[in-house]
């Protein structure tokens, strides 16, 4: 069985990951060092998210044809 993946959710979650991350680091220069690879990382994860959201957005749907 397959799933299907809420690109939406999945691209709310990271932004509250990165959110939660940024706000973490802006409190200690320590904790900037430990989360800047984090960030980077979770920042390219919410462009490829963002990039397949359009994709699918501007796919034409298929119209089911009635047959007579």
């Amino acid at each position: 069985m397959q799933r299907e993946i809420d690109y939406n959710r999945l691209l709310a979650n990271v932004n509250e990951m990165i959110n939660t991350l940024e706000y973490d680091s802006m409190r200690s220069g320590g904790k900037t060092k430990l989360n800047c690879d984090r960030l980077f990382y979770l920042y390219s994860q919410r462009d490829r998210y963002s990039e397949m959201l359009e994709k699918n957005s501007k796919k034409p749907t298929k119209k089911n044809k009635e047959v007579s």
